[in-house]
């Protein structure tokens, strides 16, 4: 290439045209179809396959053996994968933000983009938990586990079918190393239409990329449905093998569409939508600056590294398990064997002593008569030893499958004392905590983190991303804050709380520290809840933050007002809520002082419940300034204290004037 053209070579196009586009997935397919067969295979053993052929079985004359999948495979699958789902969603609060700098109102700030973030996730409703169901199962059953954002704005994540994303050979995990990858993905005609449906959505779709007479033409050529699928993609055969469909084709069958991501030479990622079965010429969408880079359209959570970071060496929890469930299966089905030997009646003939045609056995009622050279066999199959074989072959497994999982209650329940099943499951958990934090680290990186962003895009015009915009501004947070502020995003959920079975365990013991200046109490308590009850039942269990929390506390506060007035002085003592305490009794000595400011006068009782108030209030000041995670309370209080402070100084500065109260005492305050 002369040097000239070098210049340029960011203008020009990796992808001339949909045959180009379709050949290079072509060469992907082929290139991945060692990858199909065995996802297929794995598939299979999930969905009930048996561990024998039974064609080959009944070949053999051996059609009567026991050939049964015991389910192992998919129940020890799902004991790994439901608490991923569980980690992730089982939570106050979708997800904890970081906000750099000290200021008084960062944490205000931070609770209010988690709690916009947990209505935004309301808001999605039962697609989000289906989507996340979706995108951990692939991520167990396979290793790659993925989200793909459909347009440049909205923050709706699509969970992407891996059995069908493809990556060329060598393709590493980073998406930065990443050159090209495509997904097939189905697409409903009714969808699909959704676009050009009126003047005004073919003009939107028109601009963002779609292609008007290219969905015409994909829709009027594929409207009686897909008649053959790819013979390359074993994954559609198992499909139609799994929902029993013997129908070739059908007319509300949806496509199947090409997503493929191109690095152009300038860096930007293109983006070629087309059909997989061709029969449309154009593409029915295209982009060539989509996105800056993969990460801004795609999600990828790994289950392991792979050899040398590879993709195509990455194994989920079912590829990984398959032969050794498939083994399970087989001991299983001949012990099954084994045991129906043993309970039938076996019998040895002689040769040419008994005819062909005499029966083996004659029964009579309670009598049984056996014919003349016919020897019974008493077969002793050692089912003793096939069931500790089992055994051994389960407890293989438990000790392998090391990634997070559920520790099993019964593993717990039967240790011989309490203290052997916490040092069992502390041990259970340290395995698991560290897998774990890697997962949620990806989560937190590769999905969170760009779901927020999407969320905070100024001048966007996605509903979702205006009504998060919106709740940040009601609850306060400035313009500078919501748009421009580099944060961090990381998931809710904590990997050192991996564990179920201590998971609960470990809040209880942070409940005994609620008391102690420093530490939030409430934040032990809310998550101990969402353990043991579910996310759900926090806000049900627990009062609203503010003027109805801790009843208990500000009825106690109320009688100390009423001590106060009589002349008894009260102290404060590090178990009180101090805020609560803080707002009950500057609610009874805030009438108190705007009285005197208007008239100078107030009667004994009053000056008495207003001097000891605040100097009763100030201890509660001194607590609650040492602790860190209340500053924002801390500020609520301070002001209103200071001024009520300010009112009681002149009561007393008054009093020392007069001659019939030379005694008082000056309050205490806060620094």
């Amino acid at each position: 290439m002369p040097d000239t053209d070098f210049a340029r070579v960011d203008e020009q196009r990796r992808i001339k045209d949909v045959d180009s586009a379709r050949s290079l997935f072509n060469r992907m397919m082929l290139d991945n179809g060692l990858r199909f067969s065995q996802i297929v295979n794995v598939r299979n053993q999930l969905e009930g396959g048996r561990p024998f052929d039974p064609k080959q079985l009944e070949e053999q004359g051996a059609a009567w053996q026991t050939n049964v999948n015991f389910g192992d495979a998919q129940a020890a699958r799902d004991r790994t994968l439901i608490p991923y789902f569980k980690m992730v969603n089982d939570v106050p609060n979708k997800i904890t933000v970081t906000i750099p700098g000290g200021s008084a109102q960062t944490e205000k700030y931070q609770a209010a983009f988690q709690e916009a973030y947990d209505n935004y996730i309301e808001n999605i409703d039962a697609s989000y938990y289906v989507e996340f169901g979706v995108f951990a199962k692939n991520f167990v059953d396979y290793g790659p586990g993925i989200f793909h954002w459909p347009d440049k704005q909205s923050p709706r994540r699509k969970a992407v079918n891996v059995q069908r994303v493809l990556w060329p050979k060598n393709a590493r995990m980073s998406p930065d190393e990443w050159e090209v990858m495509a997904f097939v993905q189905d697409m409903s005609p009714s969808d699909l239409y959704k676009k050009i449906r009126t003047p005004a959505e073919t003009n939107k779709n028109t601009y963002l990329g779609w292609d008007e007479q290219a969905i015409k033409d994909a829709i009027v050529t594929f409207n009686t449905g897909i008649f053959t699928p790819d013979p390359r993609d074993y994954t559609r055969w198992q499909d139609r093998l799994v929902n029993n469909d013997i129908a070739v084709a059908t007319p509300f069958e949806p496509l199947q569409l090409v997503w493929l991501f191109v690095k152009q030479f300038s860096g930007k990622i293109g983006c070629y939508v087309f059909t997989q079965q061709g029969g449309v010429d154009g593409f029915l969408f295209q982009d060539e600056e989509y996105a800056d880079d993969f990460r801004r359209v795609l999600g990828a959570v790994w289950y392991d590294t792979g050899t040398d970071s590879m993709i195509h060496s990455i194994k989920g929890f079912g590829i990984k398990n398959y032969f050794f469930s498939t083994l399970l299966n087989r001991t299983k089905s001949r012990m099954v064997d084994s045991a129906t030997m043993a309970m039938g009646m076996n019998f040895q003939r002689q040769e040419d002593n008994v005819p062909d045609e005499a029966p083996p056995v004659e029964n009579y009622g309670p009598f049984t008569i056996f014919p003349p050279g016919m020897t019974q066999l008493n077969i002793v199959p050692n089912i003793q030893q096939s069931a500790g074989i089992i055994e051994m072959l389960e407890q293989n497994q438990s000790q392998n499958n090391s990634l997070y999982r559920d520790q099993q209650q019964t593993e717990i329940a039967n240790t011989d004392t309490a203290k052997q099943a916490e040092i069992l499951a502390s041990m259970q958990s340290d395995a698991t905590q560290a897998s774990a934090s890697i997962f949620l680290y990806q989560y937190s990186d590769n999905i969170l983190t760009e779901d927020v962003r999407r969320l905070r895009l100024k001048d966007t015009s996605d509903p979702d991303a205006k009504e998060f915009q919106q709740y940040l501004k009601d609850c306060g947070v400035p313009d500078e804050i919501i748009f421009d502020a580099k944060i961090r995003v990381r998931s809710g959920a904590s990997a050192g709380m991996a564990n179920p079975a201590v998971r609960a365990q470990k809040f209880q013991q942070g409940l005994a520290m609620q008391n102690i200046p420093g530490v939030n109490g409430r934040w032990f308590l809310e998550q101990y809840i969402a353990t043991v009850y579910g996310a759900d039942a926090v806000d049900k269990a627990l009062l609203p933050e503010g003027q109805d929390s801790n009843p208990g506390q500000r009825r106690a506060a109320e009688q100390e007002n009423a001590d106060f007035g009589q002349g008894v002085m009260l102290h404060a003592i590090p178990e009180d809520a101090h805020f609560e305490h803080l707002q009950e009794h500057l609610k009874a000595m805030a009438p108190i002082a705007m009285q005197y400011r208007n008239t100078q006068q107030v009667t004994p009782e009053q000056k008495s419940a207003l001097i000891i108030g605040v100097e009763h209030s100030s201890e509660h000041m001194n607590y609650l300034s040492k602790d860190q995670t209340m500053k924002q309370q801390f500020q609520q209080v301070n002001g209103p204290f200071q001024e009520i402070s300010s009112v009681a100084r002149g009561i007393i500065t008054q009093s020392n004037r007069d001659p019939n109260n030379p005694n008082a005492i000056a309050p205490r305050t806060a620094a």
